[in-house]
């Protein structure tokens, strides 16, 4: 099978087992659970397109970079890490400005796939904060050696020890990296694997 054709075929394997609702016996889906069922369905048939195709969206220094997306509030950093892993790769750090605004500028096209206009996306990194001294690790251990805090962060909390990329609509300058709990839920990941 050539590779456009494996590809559709995924896509269609992928939306069926999204599609199919539990029938109780009892009962047929009603119309709203069927609408949103399609509206997700057209949601997550769109961004894992793009993501075929974004096999390695940004590459720096010899990394490549990719994103996962799933529905807000879904992703802690436990499964952030083992999402990454299960494609052979580890969560992604950011080691320079113009590697973060390229990453910035990848991620964008993904807000308006799915955000309404003013709407921030939260993206978990491997990066770590310390609460306490409010230095940034790269997932390694070593001290990251570029950090873009958005307004109002860290926030230096004692439980808020990871760190994501906070991405807004084009022309946003509230941009940037926030410190949040690990155990928070958010829809995208950032990773990476060596080329």
């Amino acid at each position: 099978m050539n590779p456009t054709m494996r590809f559709i075929s995924g896509i269609l394997i992928f939306a069926n087992s999204i599609i199919t609702l539990p029938y109780d016996g009892n009962r047929f889906p009603t119309t709203e659970e069927m609408m949103e069922r399609l509206s997700d369905l057209e949601y997550r048939l769109s961004l894992k397109m793009l993501q075929q195709l974004d096999k390695c969206a940004v590459e720096w220094n010899g990394i490549c970079y990719f994103a996962l997306f799933y529905h807000p509030g879904k992703i802690n950093r436990e499964a952030a890490r083992l999402a990454c892993e299960k494609r052979g790769a580890e969560l992604g750090n950011i080691y320079a400005e113009k590697q973060y605004h390229d990453i910035m500028e990848y991620l964008r096209p993904y807000i308006s796939a799915r955000l309404d206009e003013g709407t921030a996306f939260g993206v978990r990194t491997g990066m770590r904060c310390d609460p306490k001294t409010q230095i940034v690790y790269l997932s390694n251990g070593t001290k990251a050696p570029f950090v873009h805090w958005k307004s109002g962060n860290p926030q230096a909390k004692s439980d808020q020890t990871t760190v994501l990329l906070d991405l807004h609509p084009e022309g946003s300058k509230s941009n940037g990296m926030m410190d949040r709990k690990p155990s928070q839920g958010y829809a995208a990941i950032l990773c990476q694997i060596s080329v």
